[in-house]
């Protein structure tokens, strides 16, 4: 119906009728402004950064936590593309991601996102793909996760330490659940039984230790202190076999949120061998001072016996029978008195008692006498104008020894021991080369370097002190000692001793030579000493020599004869002390009064201790002279006329 036909009312009542629907939609509009209001409000006060991206990548839309979060105004952000804010997005990456993810379906993941000034940040994302009119979007919530991240930065680093520091323990670590299995265990379990790890987590201490079982192990669980560290001793058994003494400490703990229990295992094998060493240790002092009494003692034996063997060839004819078996008897004294050098050098060392020594045929001699009644051939080589050694011929003779008879045991059927002495002039110095050689087992390369350290020793029933003594020797001589060995070939030791002023006078290095003296005139001698049987050999030897000899027997009784024939001007030529007197005034004492007295007293030093300081370094000590037990005659005899010279 054309207007024109309308009635007025009608046409009234349509002009109502558009009026309300104008009304409605702009009651509409109002609505979805107010929706879009909302929602603005929403988005752009939301803590989080939120962003509309197109199908293409690019940001359409953003909120103030975005631009806040990486430094770009609104302006700024929007048209960028999602490759400009997130590394880990190409425009490849993106394209591939938009076809895999399906409609209104949430994802969740951890990307980083770039700010403005280049540094990262690192966000979870939250998001979806719709479909709104005919476009689609995919609409994301980024969350910053730095402070997550930090603090699982800070776990998995804390992690990472308690693992090293737990990995890098000598002591086992061990983590047992209360069902009796280990759950966790260190690097050191793995080391020391001989288990994979894979092994030992399939099991428990129940497989390892074999004085628990599974009733066991649960009633110590259950017993457990929750605030105590129990300790205790046991055994655990490796994967090979073998037994390994162990102290334990455990307490419980908590671990991923349940209780455990934690135990630490101290591998005591080391301790146990110390003190094994200790008690060895204090058994050996104790037979080093049995061993150092006994040889004093033998010692004034010896001197005694010395004395008469050599006083009795003095009374016989030359061509007397006799003669062949005091001889014999006196070489047997020799090797005596070097086992009593050994006993005093094991029990005590010392300083060495020098003098300028030709020891080519002491080094012979020592050798053969080593090798008596062995099948080993002895094959020697000595320079024949070998220089002199400022030496103690006794521990001299001791150190050749000592080689030669571990040369012969390390050929059990037999060879050639190669012995040789010779000169060697270097930039630092004259020396005298010595070199002992054997064809036996050889040396075990990793034993080689410890040869020479005390108690070490690769034999069954040897005491590891055979070298020790001959290196602390060589020492003291200022010399050096080597080896070199090769399993199966044999081992070389090599000693150099500085060679002596060869201005020196020289004295013959032989064990078993005598050297005559020149006669000395009558003298008035003193004896200190509280053998009697010193007193009866020394008397006789003295008194063969001319002297006249008075004897006392504690020092404070010879101090006071000295002072009454000093006072009376019949004062002694000669004194002879010996150190060491049993509950009395010894001789270093007395000698020290006497001095006193007569600051130019003639004190000779005697003792059965060769290797006392005083003896070493005598003139230190204000004596003038020097004779170790056991002495023989024309020692006597020799250091008595030098003292005598020496002081005219």
């Amino acid at each position: 119906m054309k207007d024109d036909d309308k009635t007025k009312e009608q046409l009234v009542a349509e002009l109502q009728a558009m009026r309300q629907r104008v009304a409605e939609l702009e009651q509409a509009e109002q609505v979805i402004i107010d929706s879009e209001a909302k929602y603005r409000h929403l988005v752009e006060t939301a803590s989080d950064a939120i962003y509309l991206i197109s199908e293409d990548g690019f940001i359409i839309d953003t909120n103030q936590s975005a631009c806040a979060a990486l430094g770009w105004t609104k302006k700024e952000l929007i048209g960028k593309m999602v490759s400009d804010v997130d590394p880990n997005f190409s425009v490849e990456t993106f394209k591939n991601f938009w076809e895999s993810i399906p409609f209104n379906q949430p994802q969740i993941f951890e990307t980083t996102h770039q700010k403005k000034n280049g540094t990262l940040l690192p966000v979870e994302v939250s998001g979806k793909k719709y479909q709104l009119a005919d476009k689609i979007f995919y609409y994301g919530i980024a969350r910053d996760i730095s402070e997550r991240k930090q603090v699982e930065w800070e776990l998995r680093e804390s992690e990472e330490k308690y693992r090293a520091l737990v990995n890098g323990m000598r002591d086992t670590v061990w983590v047992i659940d209360f069902d009796g299995n280990f759950i966790d265990i260190n690097s050191a379990a793995v080391e020391i039984l001989g288990y994979s790890r894979e092994e030992l987590l399939t099991m428990g201490p129940v497989d390892i230790d074999a004085a628990l079982d599974a009733a066991a192990i649960k009633q110590l669980i259950k017993e457990m202190p929750s605030d105590e560290i129990q300790i205790f001793e046991t055994l655990h058994t490796t994967k090979d076999g073998r037994q390994i003494p162990v102290e334990i400490q455990s307490c419980l703990i908590k671990y991923q949120g349940e209780k455990v229990i934690l135990s630490i295992g101290r591998d005591l094998i080391d301790r146990k061998q110390a003190e094994a060493e200790r008690l060895k240790l204090k058994k050996l002092e104790s037979v080093g001072m049995l061993a150092g009494g006994i040889a004093h003692d033998f010692n004034n034996l010896l001197t005694a016996v010395f004395g008469n063997i050599e006083l009795a060839k003095m009374l016989l004819a030359p061509d007397h029978k006799a003669l062949r078996f005091l001889e014999s008897a006196g070489r047997s004294m020799e090797s005596a008195t070097h086992l009593t050098k050994q006993l005093l050098t094991f029990a005590k060392g010392g300083d060495p008692i020098k003098e300028t020594l030709s020891i080519g045929e002491a080094l012979t001699e020592v050798a053969q006498f080593s090798l008596r009644s062995s099948n080993v051939k002895l094959h020697t080589h000595i320079a024949p104008d070998l220089w002199p050694v400022e030496a103690d011929k006794g521990q001299l003779s001791q150190v050749i020894s000592n080689l030669i008879i571990n040369a012969q045991q390390a050929m059990p059927d037999g060879g050639i021991i190669r012995l040789s002495a010779v000169n060697l002039e270097t930039s630092g110095g004259r020396y005298v080369q010595i070199t002992v050689r054997d064809e036996g087992v050889g040396i075990p390369p990793q034993y080689l370097d410890r040869i020479f350290d005390p108690y070490f020793t690769t034999k069954q029933k040897g005491s590891g002190l055979g070298l020790a003594i001959t290196y602390s020797i060589i020492s003291k001589h200022n010399g050096a000692i080597r080896a070199d060995s090769k399993l199966n070939q044999g081992t070389i030791f090599t000693i150099r001793l500085p060679a002596a002023d060869i201005t020196k006078k020289t004295v013959s290095a032989n064990i078993s030579s005598e050297t005559d003296q020149e006669p000395v005139a009558a003298t008035h001698i003193l004896v200190l000493d509280d053998e009697a049987v010193i007193h009866e050999v020394l008397g006789a030897m003295l008194e063969m020599m001319g002297h006249n000899v008075v004897y006392t027997v504690e020092g404070q009784q010879a101090v006071a004869y000295y002072q009454t024939a000093y006072q009376n001007g019949t004062a002694y030529d000669v004194v002879i002390v010996d150190l060491t007197i049993p509950g009395g005034m010894g001789g270093q004492a007395a000698a020290q009064e006497m001095i006193k007295i007569n600051p130019q007293a003639k004190i000779i030093v005697s003792s059965g201790y060769t290797t006392d300081p005083v003896m070493a370094n005598y003139e230190t000590y204000g004596f003038k002279g020097v004779v170790a037990k056991p002495y023989r005659f024309a020692d006597l005899q020799k250091v008595i006329q030098q003292v005598l010279k020496a002081s005219s």
